[in-house]
């Protein structure tokens, strides 16, 4: 009894949350993503079976949910069981390990994948120096705490001189590279303006990075998820 009293109290939540983000109230939420899973609820992933009783009910389309920052290789296992439609994944020129394993599963399983930062949390995009400071409150303030700016300064200078005499800029190298993958849907770049949107879609419409441009962009595999932990 007391498993159908959370599943039905979960559903309750669930549904009055897609309830403030439908527009026209006959009309499905096309995706609905949980951010963000934990390895823990594998054994028991009771929210998953809410979304899934949403979307046979027609009220959701499709829903899935966000990878841990520092625990991605966890949600392998519910692809597999058939539990997500889509994945919402950190995957740039540093964090590629996703590429090992996750990509190729979702591929496999036919689960959309979602990139989200794509630039880094704003290092590819070549605009931070070793003198940049963020606001307070900005959790970058931890994420590059210490030397790690330094550290990811001097990284993505080399990844500069990579890309030099390309046709792409690093923002463009940098969402290019996250686009290249099969197994990638899409990918969610952070955006400010409207000059910042039309410049972000407009990669799509570049040519793909050649195989000889993206080896030299694997060499920058970096790994450093658990930045995140603080």
């Amino acid at each position: 009894m007391l498993m159908a009293v959370n599943l039905l109290w979960l559903k309750y939540l669930v549904e009055k949350n897609v309830k403030t983000v439908i527009i026209y109230e006959s009309d499905p939420t096309d995706i609905l993503q949980l951010h963000t899973w934990t390895r823990a609820w594998n054994r028991d992933p009771k929210p998953l079976e809410v979304l899934s009783e949403l979307k046979k009910e027609g009220k959701v389309r499709f829903f899935g949910i966000s990878t841990p920052e520092h625990d991605q290789n966890s949600v392998i296992q519910l692809m597999r069981e058939g539990l997500i439609d889509t994945l919402q994944v950190i995957y740039n020129i540093f964090e590629q390990e996703p590429a090992a394993e996750l990509l190729p599963a979702a591929l496999d399983q036919g689960v959309g994948i979602i990139v989200r930062v794509p630039f880094d949390e704003s290092s590819l995009t070549g605009k931070l120096t070793e003198d940049t400071r963020f606001e307070e409150g900005d959790f970058r303030n931890e994420y590059f705490a210490g030397d790690r700016l330094k550290k990811t300064v001097e990284r993505v200078k080399k990844i500069e001189a990579d890309i030099q005499g390309s046709e792409y800029n690093l923002s463009q190298a940098a969402l290019k590279f996250a686009l290249a993958h099969s197994a990638v849907s899409t990918v969610i770049p952070g955006m400010r303006n409207p000059s910042q949107v039309e410049l972000n879609c407009a990669v799509s419409e570049m040519p793909d990075i050649s195989g000889d441009f993206m080896v030299k962009l694997h060499d920058h595999n970096w790994r450093k998820a658990f930045w995140y932990l603080g």
